[in-house]
């Protein structure tokens, strides 16, 4: 699945956001439920709970619209790049079982690897450190396993193995080939034997023979027009093709999610040694989060989570085990800002204080930029679209708050900005609002098919706190 549903809150709100001894309390649940009360245009699935029980268990509209069929707990969905926690469990368990070795080089998997791959093993494979590229294909392009990796053979690497970070379902998606050749078994079978049933997962996979798919979401474009189901797509009989296949696109019901979430704190499939192997904060990804097995992580580990989405479908899964809360969420409407609503429900959770309400007005291009504020938001886009070490340095030094400054330090947010440039167009225009003392820039990203969205959040003129998200449009 395409990368285009990051969300970079960290200097927003933070990762974590509960420690061991936090206990939420009632006051709070309350002002959640009192607050999703009020968000009539959700189109989706909210489940949320603590202590192995649920608390707020929350769906509206519809997962067929026309069909009337309400979206529920029993809804099917895809859960998109969350499928990437599950392969990686898969590998843990052939791990264990002996049939694989964690740091085993790709080369005792696949043959006639180039020489500057050959150096990749599993451990890269599952922590974005390999250096191969995000996606190499459409994610519903008829490609078999051999001119899969054929494909993924010819492309540069971003850089040596073990030396960054790369987002990559094309390293997902030969996990899935790993998994099927050790298990002799195909991917869906072997992650129903060993991961789903054991977990009580009565819905999950590509094609679930228990599975009722009369509760198949269909996916809404922005302009509200019927994108279909996973199962319209062009697929290889009961799984996706490689370019999807074990990166993305499983699908279940939020009560499977929610069955995954009581099978992580109780150890079920994995012993509590290998969930720390799996949940260890590996790789930088920038930002303040790291890259587990599988899993995005803060450096103390509070928050265990993944998201995942195609620009039309998004899912969300954030576990804090020290905590023991979970959060789950899933919408099939490309206009529902999911990312951000789940960020203001851990906030109203830790804090008890409901999100300010942000009233945008639109800037012309013509007004812009027309204060103090506006023009700190010039630069910084200016920032990214052109983003150097020396560039980075004088808006630090011009622009940036100290108390921002104080809470992230100057390496992550070069990272940041880093991260950002990669991100945008640097040709595009954008559009700017303001709401007080925010300004949201919305610019078209380097894919085609999404835009970032930025608020940046000012005190005195300079910039104080930021959030960026992704979203496919």
């Amino acid at each position: 699945m395409k990368k285009i549903a990051i969300l970079i809150s960290v200097l927003f709100i933070s990762l974590s956001g509960f420690g061991q001894s936090d206990l939420i309390p009632e006051r709070n649940w309350k002002l959640v439920q009192d607050y999703l009360s009020q968000k009539k245009e959700f189109s989706g699935i909210l489940l949320l709970g603590a202590e192995g029980k649920i608390k707020i268990n929350l769906g509206s509209g519809f997962a067929d619209r026309s069909k009337e069929i309400p979206y529920t707990d029993l809804s099917l969905c895809t859960i998109g790049s969350i499928t990437k926690p599950m392969t990686a469990t898969a590998i843990l368990r052939l791990s264990d079982k002996g049939k694989l070795g964690l740091h085993d080089k790709i080369t005792v998997y696949f043959k006639q690897v180039p020489k500057d791959k050959q150096g990749i093993t599993i451990h890269h494979l599952l922590t974005h450190s390999s250096g191969l590229p995000g996606a190499i294909g459409d994610d519903y392009e008829k490609i078999n396993a051999e001119n899969f990796q054929a494909r993924a053979w010819e492309k540069p690497l971003f850089f040596t193995p073990g030396e960054g970070y790369e987002y990559s379902n094309v390293g997902y998606s030969l996990l899935g080939m790993i998994i099927e050749q050790v298990s002799g078994q195909s991917y869906s079978q072997f992650l129903q034997e060993n991961i789903f049933q054991p977990a009580g997962m009565t819905t999950a996979g590509y094609r679930n023979p228990a599975a009722d798919y009369r509760l198949l979401c269909h996916g809404y474009n922005p302009d509200g027009s019927d994108w279909g189901t996973s199962h319209d797509k062009l697929w290889d009989n009961d799984e996706p093709y490689w370019n999807l296949k074990s990166n993305g696109g499983i699908l279940m019901s939020a009560m499977d999610m929610y069955q995954w979430y009581l099978a992580l704190r109780d150890h079920t499939i994995l012993t509590p040694e290998l969930l720390k192997l799996q949940t260890t904060p590996y790789v930088d990804e920038g930002g303040g989060s790291f890259y587990g097995y599988g899993y995005a992580i803060d450096q103390q580990c509070d928050c265990v989570q993944h998201n995942g989405s195609n620009g039309i479908f998004k899912a969300d899964f954030r576990w804090f085990p020290k905590a023991d809360f979970f959060l789950f969420a899933s919408t099939n409407d490309a206009n529902v800002r999911l990312f951000r609503l789940n960020d203001e429900i851990i906030q109203i959770l830790k804090t008890g204080e409901l999100p300010e309400q942000d009233n945008w007005i639109e800037i012309t291009a013509s007004d812009f930029p027309a204060d103090s504020n506006q023009y700190t938001a010039d630069a910084f886009i200016h920032l990214i679209k052109s983003y150097t070490i020396e560039k980075g340095d004088a808006f630090i030094a011009a622009h940036i708050s100290s108390g921002m400054l104080e809470r992230n330090g100057k390496e992550r947010l070069h990272e940041l900005f880093s991260m950002l440039h990669g991100d945008v167009n640097p040709d595009a225009t954008f559009r700017a609002y303001s709401s007080g003392e925010k300004i949201l820039i919305i610019i078209p990203a380097r894919d085609e098919n999404a835009r970032l969205k930025m608020t940046l959040s000012m005190s005195e003129h300079k910039l104080d706190r930021l959030s960026a998200e992704m979203e496919g449009i």
